[in-house]
């Protein structure tokens, strides 16, 4: 229980009638922490609203904002109301070009190319990116060629002994940043 580590960890540091504010992002477990803070604090005399107390995190705020943002313009789909993600496929999605969800857009854009034309690229270049990382870690065995491979080519360049082998990452819809991180990874893998 979250809830129950963080009073430990109060209790621990003797911070438990020092809380003026928990900053947190907007996942509903946080609604049910601060409430049941709320409620040992007020077992022990101790001044705590939930409701005053929670402090939304503003990194997080903006980037639901620009995600709406894109959205809005076409940059990304929205979300389905199942639950279901066009922005990120199940790792084991076929790459073919049967299967991409952009194939489509990308040939009306080609109909239609002064609509977008650099975004596209970019946004095609993405998804390429995306499907490239999740073949590469579909599998225990495609991870350790890639690895192989990557150390191999590491092993041919002048500061070899500098560099370590690293692992594609993919990113994540609800991390801010991960398509940055994910697009900086692979930049540093392939261009050093």
């Amino acid at each position: 229980n979250l809830a129950e580590a963080v009073w430990n960890t109060l209790e621990l540091y003797g911070l438990k009638d020092r809380i003026m504010g928990v900053v947190c992002d907007n996942a509903t477990n946080n609604d049910t922490l601060l409430e049941s803070l709320e409620n040992r604090c007020a077992a022990e005399g101790i001044e705590f609203s939930h409701k005053k107390a929670r402090i939304r995190c503003l990194p997080h705020i903006v980037h639901l904002s620009a995600m709406r943002l894109l959205e809005g313009i076409g940059a990304i789909k929205p979300d389905s109301r199942r639950g279901e993600s066009a922005y990120q496929d199940s790792v084991t999605a076929p790459i073919d070009r049967e299967y991409d969800d952009n194939a489509a857009l990308l040939d009306e854009a080609e109909e239609d190319s002064e609509q977008f034309p650099a975004l596209q690229g970019v946004l095609f270049a993405v998804d390429k990116l995306r499907k490239i990382v999740r073949s590469v870690r579909s599998s225990l065995q495609r991870r350790k060629a890639w690895l192989a491979e990557v150390t191999m080519s590491l092993k041919k360049t002048e500061n070899a002994l500098n560099q370590v082998a690293l692992m594609l990452i993919l990113d994540v819809k609800t991390r801010w940043s991960s398509t940055h991180q994910m697009l900086r990874k692979y930049s540093v893998i392939i261009c050093d």
